[in-house]
């Protein structure tokens, strides 16, 4: 009874330690297990990479950030959350995280009818994981997306682990794709933000230098 007592209290003063209060739920023995069947088979090319414990944590109960192996897991799975990508259009041409929205800044504040449920969760990230992101993620759980994290270490860590990419595609047809150059007649230049089919035509969302977005941007709008 006493070594349990001083097991407890050692547990106590770690958990407090290092800030897992999240981390500390107690999980009756083998509740886990009964929940799921255990896999047929595992390929180990689709774990996710643990370098130096870095990405591992923070884990799914933490209140602000997601770290990348967890987002990694969820990405392979299929079951990967809402993710923004904050990035100006010029460094997301390169490669996004794969089901990306590009919403550069702080433009989801004005583009909340693109979001999901709020009961959905909704990963936000820029290129390093800064203040940037964080601030957003926070703003968005205070309107009530209860769910949305911050990436830990941004799309720069992401990509230095070698985690799955998407290189945004134009549809077939459309002239110009994310990050080109443009310039919108009457408006200004500005860079392409995005890229749909109306039909069979396609349509820009530019986000020009002055900050601003131009939404429904037809081909014939734009110049090279």
């Amino acid at each position: 009874m006493i070594r349990d007592r001083l097991k407890a209290a050692v547990k106590k003063v770690a958990i407090k330690a290092f800030g897992m209060e999240w981390e500390a739920e107690d999980i009756p023995e083998n509740e886990a297990l009964k929940k799921r069947a255990a896999p047929a088979t595992i390929d180990p090319s689709v774990i996710p990479k643990v370098v130096d414990g870095s990405g591992d944590t923070p884990g799914p109960k933490h209140l602000e950030k997601i770290g990348r192996t967890w987002l990694a897991s969820q990405v392979i799975s299929n079951v990967s959350p809402f993710i923004i990508d904050t990035r100006h259009p010029k460094e997301c041409a390169g490669g996004t995280l794969p089901g990306a929205v590009v919403l550069p800044g702080e433009q989801v504040k004005s583009r909340l009818d693109l979001l999901p449920g709020k009961d959905i969760r909704v990963t936000v990230y820029d290129q390093t994981g800064s203040s940037e992101s964080d601030h957003l993620a926070t703003w968005l759980r205070e309107q009530g997306w209860g769910l949305a994290r911050m990436l830990q270490g941004g799309y720069a860590e992401w990509l230095e682990h070698g985690e799955p990419i998407a290189t945004p595609q134009p549809p077939e047809g459309a002239k110009y794709h994310l990050g080109n150059p443009v310039e919108v007649k009457k408006a200004g230049r500005g860079y392409v933000q995005a890229v749909a089919l109306e039909g069979s035509k396609a349509v820009y969302s530019v986000l020009l230098d002055d900050g601003t977005v131009k939404l429904g941007v037809k081909e014939k709008e734009l110049a090279g």
